[in-house]
């Protein structure tokens, strides 16, 4: 099958990229890099440089593909995030509706079924506009926070020995594996066996504050690693600071740790009937953390 991918060489797109080509298909990546190309091609797949803003090239990315992989690339320094997020996800659906695509693969959110509310009342449903394609077939993803996230945090382990964000140690959070997101992606678009519009919950691990900080702290030799709650102005200026545009960090990040803190998020997965993907735990990923924090 012809399948395109949007989100470049990311975390989730590479790995699925790998796992497509490897099972025979015929692949196209999407990236805004033109120095992307010769990795993406290194991988025997074919890329497509453009901008996903530009309606024009990605109706003509996707003409002839089987199946496509939708991703609102995280470009969280933008100015108006919101913006940027409505725009791509609208040239996504008009280019899936005037290609006559029938499936697609949809990298949406946690906090997508509760976009609207408080404390998310600025928080974009990454599932509106394919939802409103009444012809196609659409699998949404709805990932927990990525463990790859933790990544961000070696600098503040390093040079202040702490972890933490705006909610408290005994906050649980759901969180996913990239690979289990890119391998639940692979096996829905090599079947497209689902109809209709559905939803996938990838939950690889789920913990609270203390058990992160303990995990991530033996694993690097910092077995009293301290969780800290900061408040939601000091997480939000130090996003800031690390050039996040302040409606994606209050929006995105800031109310999205309110909304965990609130025990909003817990609440909404306990209540779900959808299915549940996830099998690589946590301490898998600290020993993986452990190398990167190592350098």
């Amino acid at each position: 099958m012809k399948i395109t991918i949007t989100g470049s060489l990311g975390n989730i797109s590479k790995a699925l990229t790998m796992q497509l080509v490897k099972q025979g298909h015929d692949v196209r990546v999407i990236s805004s890099n033109a120095a992307k190309a010769g990795d993406i091609q290194q991988l025997q797949a074919t890329p497509l440089i453009g901008s996903v803003e530009d309606y024009d090239f990605v109706k003509n990315a996707f003409a002839g593909s089987d199946a496509v992989y939708c991703m609102i690339p995280p470009n969280f320094s933008v100015p108006n995030y919101n913006a940027f997020t409505v725009t791509v996800g609208k040239n996504y659906a008009k280019a899936i509706q005037e290609n006559d695509i029938k499936y697609v693969v949809n990298l949406s959110s946690s906090g997508s079924p509760l976009a609207g509310t408080a404390p998310l009342t600025n928080y974009q449903n990454l599932e509106t506009w394919l939802n409103e394609l009444p012809s196609v077939n659409v699998l949404h993803l709805r990932p927990g926070g990525f463990y790859s996230n933790f990544f961000g945090s070696i600098g503040l382990i390093k040079y202040q020995g702490i972890i933490g964000n705006n909610f408290g140690e005994e906050s649980n959070l759901f969180m996913s594996h990239p690979e289990d997101i890119a391998e639940a992606a692979a096996t829905a678009l090599s079947s497209l066996s689902f109809t209709g519009k559905n939803i996938l919950y990838i939950v690889s691990d789920k913990k609270n504050g203390r058990q992160i900080a303990q995990i991530l702290g033996a694993a690097i030799g910092k077995p009293e690693l301290p969780w800290i709650q900061f408040p939601d102005e000091q997480l939000l200026q130090a996003l800031l600071q690390n050039n996040f545009s302040k409606e994606a960090a209050q929006h995105y990040i800031v109310d999205m740790g309110i909304a965990i803190r609130e025990g909003l998020l817990e609440k909404h997965y306990e209540e779900n009937k959808h299915p549940v993907f996830g099998k690589r735990s946590f301490t898998e990923f600290a020993a993986l953390f452990a190398r990167v924090y190592a350098g």
